[in-house]
């Protein structure tokens, strides 16, 4: 692979080039073959996954937000382990979510754009959290709210229980004569997962894995009730106003969420919380998601059970993948029963004072896009255009964003000197460059032809995306030419 930086009307060459090679969770190679599938546990714990998309960590009151927006994640929080510098592979809803349910670079289970290309459903082959659970004799279920994480992204493997009933409503209405975008059709609140969650728990004897996927945060046009509104917060300017709202979504969405917890066996679940991504609000420029700056790629995650000590913070960088292999670990399950995952168990974390195991965190976002953020006057829109695609490392303080299509404007960062990443140092760096370079050649992470030919994109699903502020490189263009 080669990391230079080629003219922008190369780049479907390139593409096509890279596509040339297979990929995609291929088990034909020893070191991907799973392992054997485990017994039912018929005693074994439950477990909860929750995502919370587009949820940055610093807006979190439990990871030091002045605000309190998360009263029932902190409170999951100082009974389980939160990790402070969790890092996810993808900063876009569907690619990402694959990352967390197969613990599987983005290069490794072959879901890699958002739409408008091959490369957008996670292959049959890849072996899923829900595929493994129900495998042990659990029962599975998912409920989720939005269209970027539903069946036709192939998220939906190995749940019995796969809730996505908001999408069945007609197409029409979906853009209004005004160009006001109705994403009611595509995405619902919190409160309606919540009850749809609450209502197969109540039924359910025998252990289970469930997922829940909260969406709230990502669109402020779905607005929580107004009791989670401070109406004082909504008398600035424009980027004011969505900032509270953005806290508001946070605090209703962790109010559904205590809700979940309220009926659980506390005594008898594992319970892992983490987001998908974060969302720009202004900094560097950008307002959604889809760039690998640390207020999008920087998330929450926590993960408390009886067996995990309480009120234990992990300062050292860990991943998104590391979380499915941490759970099984909690969850009892012995590592050679296990599917073949690119993350660890970060279990010995747990322990005081344990050592930073210096993970190095990659992490992508290939999708060529303009992302238009709703906002709360109609005859205003922001509007983020990326026209590049980006592979970041972290290793150590340091961070590398390479810019694949415009190699002259990657970027270097030291954390540990600049959090707020407003000092590129690749210009003054080119030795750290070249070795983070060629870290990045050497892990073999461009897009590669998928091993069978997948379901096209259809136009509907464009449309839903579409919906929820996403549009792809020839919409671009067209904007462009206006």
């Amino acid at each position: 692979m080669s990391l230079s930086s080629p003219n922008r009307k190369t780049i479907a060459t390139l593409l096509a080039a890279a596509l040339m090679l297979p990929t995609g969770c291929d088990r034909s190679e020893p070191q991907d073959e799973p392992g054997s599938p485990p017994a039912a546990i018929a005693a074994g714990p439950s477990v909860l996954l929750i995502t919370i998309d587009t949820t940055r960590a610093d807006h979190l009151s439990c990871y030091g937000w002045p605000e309190t927006t998360s009263p029932n994640l902190d409170r999951l929080a100082e009974r389980g382990v939160l990790f402070e510098r969790a890092y996810v592979q993808a900063s876009v809803t569907p690619v990402s979510h694959a990352c967390i349910l197969t613990g599987l670079h983005t290069y490794n289970h072959g879901l890699r754009f958002l739409h408008g290309y091959e490369m957008t459903t996670l292959p049959d082959s890849c072996t899923t959290a829900a595929e493994f659970f129900h495998d042990a004799g659990y029962d599975t279920a998912a409920f989720v709210s939005a269209f970027p994480v539903a069946k036709r992204f192939g998220l939906h493997q190995g749940f019995d229980v796969f809730d996505q009933d908001f999408l069945t409503g007609p197409e029409e209405g979906r853009v209004s004569q005004q160009g006001t975008i109705n994403t009611g059709l595509n995405q619902r609140r919190a409160d309606k997962t919540t009850d749809l969650a609450l209502a197969w728990l109540k039924k359910q004897h025998d252990p289970f894995f469930m997922w829940v996927h909260y969406f709230d945060p990502h669109d402020p046009m779905v607005v929580p009730p107004t009791d989670f509104v401070d109406p004082s917060a909504l008398t600035g300017t424009q980027q004011e106003k969505l900032r509270s709202l953005y806290d508001a979504e946070i605090r209703f969405m962790d109010q559904q969420i205590g809700r979940l917890f309220d009926k659980l066996d506390l005594d008898n679940t594992v319970i892992a919380v983490i987001a998908d991504h974060g969302e720009g609000l202004g900094d560097h420029d950008w307002w959604t998601h889809g760039i690998l700056y640390e207020e999008q790629i920087h998330v929450p995650m926590i993960v408390a059970a009886p067996s995990v000590p309480a009120g234990r913070r992990v300062p050292h960088n860990v991943r998104s993948i590391d979380l499915l292999p941490t759970i099984l670990d909690v969850a009892g399950f012995d590592a050679q029963a296990q599917p073949a995952m690119d993350g660890q168990s970060l279990v010995p974390l747990f322990e005081p004072d344990a050592p930073d195991p210096g993970l190095t965190i990659y992490s992508d976002a290939l999708d060529l896009k303009m992302y238009r953020f709703a906002t709360l006057d109609p005859a205003i829109r922001f509007v983020d255009r990326k026209p590049d695609m980006l592979l970041s490392l972290i290793i150590g303080d340091h961070k590398y964003i390479h810019h694949f299509m415009h190699h002259q404007e990657s970027e270097l960062f030291d954390l540990a000197q600049d959090p707020d990443e407003s000092h590129n140092l690749a210009q003054a760096s080119p030795e750290i460059v070249m070795r983070m370079r060629q870290e990045l050649q050497a892990l073999d992470c461009l897009p590669k032809r998928p091993e069978q030919t997948e379901k096209p994109m259809s136009d509907e699903d464009a449309r839903r995306l579409r919906s929820l502020g996403y549009v792809g490189g020839d919409e671009e263009e067209e904007e462009d030419d206006d």
